[in-house]
């Protein structure tokens, strides 16, 4: 499982790469979107293969892809074709953009600040595929059309938010407009989750719409990591971010399961109110989403 996660990790910083080179800020966030739709869209036909043996699938799944990326290897559009074609990158630009360091990075306000928000919104993401389940069934209650419509809820978030953020730009500007969506979408998905666990009785509804703030905070936040470095770090700095905002899956593992086993189910409104208070309270101090590098020129 663990290969299986890291050759997945290290697909997606390149891809999302690849389509910032292929499309500009205004259209950046819709193409981002339709990337991320592949993974909801997966979750959405997984019921469809219960009743085969899952390394079956693992097998057959992967055997397809591998021959799909040898068809894309041969047509795919790479950034030094374009440099080539269209824009060459002038060689002091380039010198600018190495000045952005791995230290630099690491101790970055830009870096932590999006690490953090992205953090509330992968723990969310577990709590829901994890937790809620296993909370609806101690009640009593048919988890299957929760996780279903939490999935298509998730497909419509990731789409929809993409497709607002491209219309926001145009009014507001790229960064402001990231900004505003995020936070609304993280706020609003942890008073959803709150929902969840008080009224399980609407499962479905807030299944439904669980997915579709949760996946849409998802993707916003992850756009935002892929662009917060300049291009010669791009990968660095949205590796890092990711790896960061793990870590809120771990916690909603061992670490959540210790508090649910202490305080019961009950915990996940104290935990999601001290989360919304957090995220209005990083957002309130205005940090920019992107780092800028200052070669030692312009600093002299």
């Amino acid at each position: 499982m663990a290969m299986i996660g890291s050759v997945q990790g290290a697909g997606w910083v390149p891809a999302t790469k690849l389509i910032a080179t292929w499309f500009d800020d205004a259209s950046y966030a819709t193409m981002f979107s339709v990337l991320g739709c592949g993974s909801t869209f997966a979750g959405m036909i997984v019921p469809l293969f219960k009743t085969s043996y899952w390394r079956t699938i693992e097998f057959n799944s992967g055997i397809v892809m591998l021959l799909f990326a040898i068809i894309c290897k041969k047509w795919i559009i790479t950034e030094d074709a374009i440099r080539k074609e269209v824009k060459p990158l002038k060689k002091e630009d380039m010198e600018e953009e190495n000045t952005i360091g791995v230290k630099k990075i690491m101790k970055s306000s830009v870096m932590w600040h999006i690490a953090l928000v992205y953090f509330f919104s992968m723990e969310m993401r577990t709590i829901c595929e994890t937790w809620a389940p296993l909370y609806l069934n101690e009640k009593k209650m048919s988890a299957d059309g929760f996780q279903f419509l939490y999935e298509l809820g998730g497909l419509a978030g990731t789409m929809i938010s993409g497709l607002v953020l491209e219309r926001l730009a145009g009014k507001m500007g790229v960064d402001p407009s990231r900004r505003l969506l995020g936070i609304i979408f993280t706020v609003i998905m942890m008073i959803v989750g709150c929902g969840v666990f008080k009224f399980e009785e609407y499962s479905s509804v807030l299944g439904f719409l669980t997915g579709f703030f949760v996946n849409g905070s998802i993707n916003i936040w992850c756009l935002i990591g892929s662009q917060a470095g300049t291009k010669s770090v791009a990968g660095t700095v949205s590796a890092f971010i990711s790896f960061i905002a793990s870590v809120g899956s771990i916690f909603a593992g061992s670490p959540l399961a210790h508090l649910i086993a202490t305080f019961s189910f009950h915990v996940f409104t104290i935990l999601f109110v001290t989360q919304i208070v957090f995220v209005l309270s990083i957002s309130s101090l205005q940090i920019p989403l992107r780092m800028e590098a200052f070669s030692e020129k312009k600093t002299q």
